[in-house]
């Protein structure tokens, strides 16, 4: 598909298992979105246990309910944000009611890949020693809000740093009269909405809690509007950190390809 930006209600997709084609248990899961982001709302089951595994890219998780558990991690809940990096291995689970999340991969599809079946390939392992801690995670409520950096001095908003290497994920605050003129991002971005309502131009429907929005590198729109109440979402960059390019100081590319943007289809 050719699409600049897409509006994702999760709630219109259907539920289904991952698939394994080892036929090992997996979790249920909705397909958001397919391409150069991968999205999946995963809800495993109480007690549920993948074995040790990993995945050819970075992913990021934000959890929605219940607890989950990582060997040598610990418990997430609600208002964490944990990313592994491409090729590390983990263990993980869920506890005794279960758990819900966002599941997101940074450059494709994410197959389960078992350590007891899969050797990770030389080449990932050489990028994955060079590239730090192989897991890492934030509580959002924990971390200290700063004013988002414009390098020409506009207003903006505060915004928690969650992680500012790859994965560049933040979480950002509107409050109910900001407005944010038109401007574009140097990566194709994609939004949670966790709280509130927001407006991204004319041309797109309201997003509402729960709701997701990806948008394609170099593609201008605009203004972003919070609803009556404010809007809380966090942000992924992929590709490079979370940037902001006002349109009417920096013009946008004049080429930009689109070409990867693929949706299941919703129930």
């Amino acid at each position: 598909m050719t699409e600049k930006w897409k509006h994702i209600r999760p709630s219109e997709y259907d539920w289904d298992y991952f698939k394994d084609v080892n036929g090992r248990e997996t979790s249920m899961v909705r397909t958001l979105i397919t391409g150069d982001e991968y999205i999946w709302e995963a809800s495993l089951r109480p007690n549920y246990v993948a074995e040790s595994h990993w995945h050819p890219y970075d992913i990021v998780q934000i959890f929605l309910e219940g607890e989950f558990t990582a060997e040598g991690e610990g418990s997430f809940y609600p208002g964490d944000v944990r990313w592994v990096k491409a090729g590390a291995s983990t263990i993980e689970g869920a506890g005794k009611d279960g758990c819900r999340f966002y599941l997101i991969a940074l450059g494709g599809d994410i197959p389960l890949m078992w350590d007891d079946i899969y050797e990770l390939p030389d080449d990932l392992k050489d990028e994955l020693s060079k590239r730090g801690n192989p897991v890492g995670s934030a509580n959002i409520n924990k971390l200290e809000s700063e004013l988002f950096h414009d390098p020409n001095g506009r207003p903006t908003q505060p915004v928690k740093i969650i992680c500012d290497e790859s994965p560049w994920v933040i979480e950002t605050t509107f409050e109910p009269d900001y407005i944010a003129t038109d401007h574009w991002h140097a990566h194709n971005t994609l939004y949670f909405i966790m709280d509130g309502e927001m407006q991204f131009g004319e041309n797109e429907p309201v997003y509402k809690k729960g709701d997701i929005r990806v948008v394609k590198a170099g593609y201008s729109y605009g203004p972003e509007k919070p609803g009556k109440d404010g809007v809380k979402f966090i942000l992924i960059s992929n590709g490079g950190p979370v940037d902001l390019n006002w349109s009417d100081i920096t013009p946008p590319p004049q080429s930009v390809s689109y070409t990867h943007l693929t949706l299941p289809t919703k129930a």
